[in-house]
C-alpha cells in the first residue's frame, strides 16, 4: 500500500471496499459469478478512474497519456454515493480501486464486476504466472474467495498485521527488543505498550502501541493464527463467540482500557505515522510500505526503526494484508480495453516500477521483487523481515457476498465502543457483535434473493 503526505493510511482504509447494496443489488438476484469477458481493444477517449484523491499523482497521469496517446484519464474521488449512482444509471467508472480482500465475493458475486480472466490470458504484463499469491484474493468461484475468476489485481501490497518499533524507546524503557524475525505473541506485545507507554498528570505523552481498530480484517487475522475464524464457511453468518473470538476480543478491549494505544474509544488525531514521527508512540502498525513513507519523510529514524513479524494470538503463522488494495473494472465499463491498459501500466508495468522501486509497498509481480530497494543496511533489514515473512500470507475470509466488509467494520465500531465504555463483559460483547453482524448478513442475503 502506498503511502505519501497526500494521504495516510487511515484515509485508504477508510475508502476502501465500499461499494453498498441496494442500487447495485436491485440489477441482480441470487449469487452470480460473471463469465469471461471477451477482450476488447481500447478505445480512444476518456478513461473515467475512481480513486483516492492524491494517490495518482499529476506526474504519473503525464507518463501514462504519453505511453498511451489515444487516452486522456479523469480523475473522481472515491465516493460510494457517486459510484452507487453511476452504478445503478449504467454509467460507472472505467476503472475502481479498491481493496481485494474486503470486497471481491461482493462485486464478482453481484455481477458488478468484470471477469478479467481472459485479458489476464492475452496480457504481455500481467502474466498470471508471474503474479504473486496474495493477488488470490482478487479471485472468486461463486464460493470461494482465493479460487477461480481473477477479478482485479493489487497495485501494491503489505502484509498489514506486521508492525514497526523503536528500538531506542524499548531500550530507554529496559525492554529488550524483539527478535523482528520471531513472532511476538499479542500478549508480550501488551505488555511491553505498558511499559513503553508515558503518562503524567492524567495525561499520556506517549503511546507503547500502535493504533488499534476493531475491525473484521484485525479479528479475523487475530483468531486465525488461534486456529478460528469469524465468518462461516458459506460466508452467510459470522461467529465472535468461540473462545478464540473471544480471546482476540479481550485483548482489543484490555488495550483500549488501559490506554496504551489510541483505539476506537480513544482515537488517533492522525495516523500511525505522524504520531510515530512525533514520538507520540513507540509502535507503528503498517506493513513494508511504511519502509518508504520513512525513507522519503524522515531517514533519520531508519537507524532505530525495526519491522517485526505479525504477532500471534495462538500458535499458527498468518500474516494477511489488510486490503491487497488495487483496481476492477465495472461490468459495464464503457472502455474496459482502456481501463485495463492502465491497469497493467500501474499495477505491473512503467507505472509500478518508481512506486515499488521507492519501498512503497511490494508489487504484484514476481519479476519486480528484484527492484524492492535494498541499498541502504535499513532497507536490507527490512525486506529481509519481509522475505522471511512472505511464506506466511495467507486470505483470510472476512469478506462475503452478502454485505460491503466497511458495512460490518461500522456496526463492528459502534457496538464494540458503546460496550467498553458501558462496562459490558467481553462474552456481552461477543454476543451483540454476532447479533448486530449477523443481522446485516441477513439483510443483505435479503436484498440478494437469499
Amino acid at each position: 500500500m502506498q503511502s505519501s503526505q497526500a494521504f495516510s493510511r487511515r484515509s485508504v482504509l477508510k475508502s476502501t471496499g465500499f461499494i453498498a447494496g441496494a442500487a447495485a443489488l436491485s440489477a441482480c438476484s441470487g449469487t452470480s459469478t460473471a463469465s469471461k469477458a471477451s477482450v476488447q481493444a481500447a478505445k480512444n477517449g476518456t478513461l473515467t478512474i475512481m480513486s483516492v484523491q492524491g494517490e495518482i499523482t499529476p506526474a504519473e497521469v503525464a507518463a501514462f497519456e504519453k505511453a498511451h496517446p489515444g487516452l486522456k484519464i479523469k480523475q473522481i474521488n472515491s465516493d460510494p454515493t457517486r459510484l452507487n449512482a453511476m452504478l445503478a444509471a449504467g454509467n460507472p467508472p472505467d476503472l475502481v480501486r479498491d481493496a481485494g480482500t474486503d470486497v471481491t465475493p461482493y462485486i464478482a458475486g453481484r455481477g458488478i464486476a468484470l471477469n478479467l480472466d481472459e485479458y489476464f490470458a492475452k496480457s504481455g504484463i500481467l502474466k498470471p504466472a508471474d503474479i504473486l499469491p496474495i493477488n488470490n484474493c482478487w479471485k472468486w468461484d461463486g464460493t470461494t474467495q482465493g479460487k477461480g475468476a481473477r477479478y482485479g489485481i493489487a497495485k501494491d501490497w503489505s502484509q498489514d498485521a506486521m508492525w514497526w518499533y523503536n528500538s531506542d524507546m524499548w531500550s530507554a524503557a529496559g525492554l529488550t527488543a524483539p527478535d523482528p524475525k520471531t513472532p511476538i505473541t499479542y500478549d508480550e506485545l501488551f505488555e511491553a505498550a505498558r511499559k513503553l507507554t508515558k503518562t503524567h498528570g492524567g495525561k499520556t505523552s506517549v503511546y507503547g502501541l500502535y493504533a488499534t481498530t476493531p475491525g473484521m480484517d484485525q479479528i479475523a487475522a487475530m483468531v486465525a493464527t488461534a486456529g478460528g475464524r469469524i465468518m462461516s464457511e458459506d460466508l452467510g453468518t459470522a461467529d465472535f463467540t468461540s473462545p478464540e473470538a473471544i480471546k482476540a476480543l479481550t485483548w482489543l478491549v484490555s488495550t483500549a482500557k488501559a490506554k496504551v494505544g489510541y483505539s476506537a474509544i480513544n482515537p488517533s488525531p492522525d495516523w500511525d505515522g505522524p504520531e510515530y514521527l512525533a514520538g507520540k508512540q513507540a509502535m507503528a502498525g503498517a506493513g513494508y510500505w511504511f519502509n518508504g513513507f520513512l525513507a522519503s519523510t524522515a531517514p533519520q529514524y531508519e537507524d532505530h526503526t525495526v519491522f517485526a513479524a505479525a504477532p500471534m494470538l495462538g500458535s499458527k503463522r498468518v500474516s494477511p494484508s489488510f486490503g491487497a488494495v488495487g483496481y476492477w473494472i465495472p461490468a459495464k465499463s464503457q472502455n474496459p480495453g482502456g481501463a485495463f491498459e492502465f491497469m497493467e501500466w500501474y499495477c505491473g508495468g512503467a507505472g509500478a516500477h518508481k512506486r515499488i522501486a521507492a519501498g512503497n509497498g511490494l508489487p504484484s509481480m514476481k519479476s519486480m521483487l528484484s527492484i524492492v530497494p535494498q541499498e541502504t543496511a535499513f532497507q536490507k533489514a527490512s525486506f529481509k523481515v519481509q522475505t522471511d515473512e512472505l511464506p506466511y500470507v495467507t486470505v483470510v475470509p472476512v469478506a462475503t457476498p452478502y454485505a460491503q466488509t466497511t458495512a460490518l467494520n461500522t456496526t463492528l465500531a459502534k457496538v464494540f465502543t458503546a460496550a467498553v465504555d458501558g462496562g459490558k463483559s467481553v462474552p456481552a460483547l461477543a454476543d451483540s457483535l454476532t447479533k448486530e453482524v449477523n443481522a446485516v448478513l441477513a439483510n443483505g442475503k435479503k436484498l440478494a434473493g437469499k
